[in-house]
């Protein structure tokens, strides 16, 4: 292999990446130190090539994980530059060094992140005329273990409080790691010491007799400092034991990492994140409690791209979308696994589910899985829209676990607590939780027993919880079984990543039915018909006699169909009074699918809000729309309350955030323009804001659109209703973890308004070509002079439309 050119030339000294933050802090103390740096990461050249290389120092940094799996080339290098170079090791670096001479890394019988410790030391070599009892910065839950040290390395500092070794030498070589941070900030030292790593020469102790190293006059290292560590009880002994650290103690010390990472970055300070709540810029918050109550079993469905035993999953899977999707299927509550290194999530996932399903009526509670270990994580979550985060027992102790509880609390927050033994169980319970999930999966190992839940059961019979199951869940035989032993919620993330037909999967592995999509109901089968530009009470009653669903009432000044709020109000009194009164026909089965016995499901934006409207035309025909094209907001609000119109139409270019201000629902006017292919309907499916939306011809004088009696583009018009919607995927497909799939329910089209050169004449073809939810005329059911309706055409326009019923929202 051909070193790269950085590589080629006298490298002054050399700093193995083992992939963590903490490297670029170590960078920037040896700069300043005096060192010319060059950085690679551990796996940027094969151990083969190092015979390649001219340095004079070789630092080897911290890192995630354990030496002998994740550090790279780090302790190839050590072996080929030991006696050549000085080598220092810090934290992963230290750890190499032990391991390349045969010690063993264990459990170092605490977990320490961000925090200090006093330190003890021999005062020589690179601690030479440092201060006894600095303060050392700790992150780490692995140490090298005294009774497998090999001979070769000597102790030469450890923890004053524990007896932790916190650094080793090698007795012969210039090589030395300390298990703190020196590089940081809060640790005393830092700079002496590695001072002292860059003044030493050559490979050996001996040539450098000035580190004090080979003094025999000196004091030995004070082995007392870690008597406690030899001669403790048998428990101490226990916890001090050689192993290797579980994927849990991997993932919770990387996480150790991230978390401060974040806390030092510049806009995401805890200060900051504190400001941003303060500024009431987090979306408001679900109860996760009733929320899980309103089902049972309750489905929590997982965005989980990948995991530590399965490897890769979905990893193109698209959070929103696929948030989306399980909300439209009927989950109740949405985890989103926001741990980057092991399950490839983030924070931005996250933000980006909520933001996905926000517009829903009856939104899914999202949840925020990680390994939670400091507030600032708590606050992040509830910052970017979490209604819940997750509290692992096994990883906490107990009274972190009580902090970290009552911290979310605090912010409006019930954790779903995570147990996986009766003795997690215990601590759950007497902590007080609401929601529990016990996980089939042992974080320790990633191996999977499904009879976990099942032992656990009977502990919360007395208890007011909500006991969830999580983890192994693939079979509707495993959701029956949970049932029937009294569980309340279950959570499933791979099984769901991997489904080829999302929503049908959900449905059969919870018994659901699946939901019909309904076509308008009732007496509504038909296409909807708006006439607008009625200017008089007799144009008004007539229309509603002909059976027209909706009234447009022109208060644009510039139009000649415009008319004064006082005629407004003379149309409004007379319709109201003789709207159709027929009594309901008994409940029906809306898009909330409640006729299914699972409860309220959501529905696409749009196809809401039509169906609604089109349920509320039963008993209350026709509604008034005003329309109304550039005007202040204030005009729209003040005759929307005088006229009390039941829709306002906006067929300028107001912006869209109007339709929060506006408390009736809005009809938005998109301008097509005839020379342009597509051009005036971007982002017309954008769901939140308007409730209905409407295609019309635009004009040239002005690119607005209304009045000019041309024909809109029925293929065009076509093609955004064939779309659909967000969530009910493209082209009639489904979208499943980022590709398609054959959707399970039909296709579901996107409910428009068609507006633009619609006459008696046209209006069949229209409506047999399109597809509209409704129609809209105004000038081609006009007398000739242009002045007013001709109720001849406006009885054949609407009887036209009609005589097609069954038009609705699904194939």
């Amino acid at each position: 292999m051909t070193l790269p050119d950085i590589l080629t030339k006298a490298i002054d000294c050399l700093l193995i990446d083992n992939f963590d933050s903490f490297t670029w802090n170590l960078y920037q103390q040896l700069c300043l130190l005096g060192a010319d740096v060059t950085v690679i990461r551990n796996d940027a050249i094969p151990a083969s090539d190092l015979s390649q290389l001219n340095i004079r120092y070789l630092v080897i940094s911290p890192g995630p994980g354990h030496p002998s799996t994740d550090s790279g080339i780090s302790r190839d290098a050590i072996r080929y530059f030991m006696g050549k170079v000085p080598i220092f090791g810090v934290c992963m670096g230290l750890e190499c060094i032990v391991d390349v001479f045969g010690g063993t890394i264990g459990y170092a019988g605490e977990i320490k992140h961000g925090k200090l410790s006093p330190i003890r030391h021999d005062g020589r070599g690179c601690f030479k005329d440092v201060p006894q009892s600095i303060m050392s910065t700790r992150y780490h839950s692995l140490s090298a273990t005294l009774g497998t040290l090999p001979t070769e390395l000597m102790v030469t500092c450890a923890t004053e409080e524990s007896g932790v070794i916190m650094g080793v030498r090698h007795r012969e070589f210039l090589i030395e790691g300390v298990q703190y941070h020196p590089e940081s900030i809060l640790s005393e030292g830092g700079n002496a010491l590695m001072g002292n790593f860059l003044k030493l020469r050559g490979g050996k102790w001996c040539e450098n007799p000035g580190s004090l190293v080979l003094d025999v006059s000196l004091p030995p290292f004070p082995y007392e400092a870690l008597k406690g560590r030899l001669e403790g009880s048998t428990e101490t002994l226990e916890a001090i034991k050689s192993k290797t650290p579980t994927i849990l103690e991997k993932i919770y010390a990387q996480r150790i990492k991230d978390v401060e990472q974040a806390k030092s970055t510049p806009g995401t300070t805890p200060g900051d994140i504190d400001t941003l709540l303060s500024l009431s810029l987090a979306p408001s918050l679900l109860p996760l409690v009733p929320r899980l109550k309103a089902k049972k079993p309750a489905l929590m469905a997982e965005i989980k791209r990948a995991s530590p035993s399965k490897g890769n999953i979905a990893l193109n899977a698209n959070a929103a979308q696929q948030v989306l999707t399980y909300a439209l299927s009927g989950a109740s509550v949405i985890s989103v696994l926001t741990e980057p290194t092991w399950f490839r999530g983030s924070i931005l996932d996250m933000r980006l589910a909520r933001q996905a399903i926000d517009h829903l009526p009856n939104r899914p509670a999202i949840l925020r899985k990680d390994f939670i270990l400091d507030e600032y994580q708590i606050a992040e979550a509830r910052l970017h829209g979490a209604d819940t985060v997750l509290l692992i027992v096994a990883m906490l102790p107990i009274e972190r676990l009580r902090q970290l509880y009552a911290y979310s609390l605090s912010l409006g927050m019930e954790p779903l607590v995570e147990v996986n033994n009766a003795r997690e169980m215990g601590t759950a319970l007497e902590l007080g939780a609401k929601v529990i999930g016990v996980n089939n999966r042992n974080l320790h190992d990633f191996q999977v027993d499904m009879g976990t839940t099942s032992r656990l059961v009977d502990m919360v019979h007395s208890h007011d919880v909500v006991l969830c199951a999580l983890s192994g869940i693939s079979s509707p035989d495993d959701v029956r079984q949970y049932a029937s032993q009294g569980v309340s919620a279950v959570l499933v993330g791979e099984a769901l990543m991997r489904a080829k037909d999302t929503k049908t999967f959900i449905h059969e592995l919870l018994d659901w039915p699946l939901p019909e999509q309904p076509a308008h109901t009732g007496a509504t089968a038909a296409t909807l018909v708006k006439i607008c530009g009625i200017r008089t009470v007799e144009e008004a009653n007539a229309a509603a006699q002909s059976g027209a669903d909706m009234l447009g009432l022109m208060f644009v000044p510039k139009s000649k169909r415009f008319i004064s709020l006082e005629t407004a109000q003379e149309i409004s009194s007379s319709i109201r009074s003789v709207r159709s009164a027929v009594p309901s026909t008994g409940q029906t089965t809306g898009p909330d699918g409640s006729s299914t016995g699972i409860g309220i499901l959501n529905d696409t934006w749009f196809s809401t809000h039509a169906r609604r409207l089109s349920d509320t035309l039963i008993t209350h025909r026709p509604l008034l729309v005003g329309v109304f094209q550039n005007q202040p907001l204030s005009d729209i609000l003040a005759a929307v309350t005088s006229v009390q119109l039941d829709l306002v139409q906006l067929h300028g270019a107001e912006p869209l955030e109007w339709s929060k201000y506006i408390p009736v629902p809005v009809i938005r006017a998109f301008h097509v323009s005839p020379n342009a292919a597509g051009s005036g309907v971007r982002e017309i499916a954008r769901p939140g804001l308007h409730q209905f939306v409407l295609l019309d011809s635009q004009r040239a004088s002005d690119g607005l659109s209304g009045g000019s009696g041309n024909v809109v583009d029925w293929d065009l018009a076509r093609e955004v209703v064939e779309a659909g919607e967000p969530g009910a995927g493209t082209n009639g497909e489904a979208v499943v973890n980022g590709e398609s799939g054959v959707a399970s329910s039909g296709k579901q089209r996107m409910p428009i308004l068609l507006a633009g050169g619609l006459t008696p004449e046209n209006v069949r073809e229209a409506v047999d070509k399109v597809r509209p939810w409704a129609v809209d005329v105004s000038g081609g059911v006009e007398s000739e002079d242009g002045k007013s309706k001709d109720l001849s055409k406006v009885d054949a326009f609407i009887s036209a439309v009609k005589q097609g019923a069954g038009v609705g929202l699904a194939a």
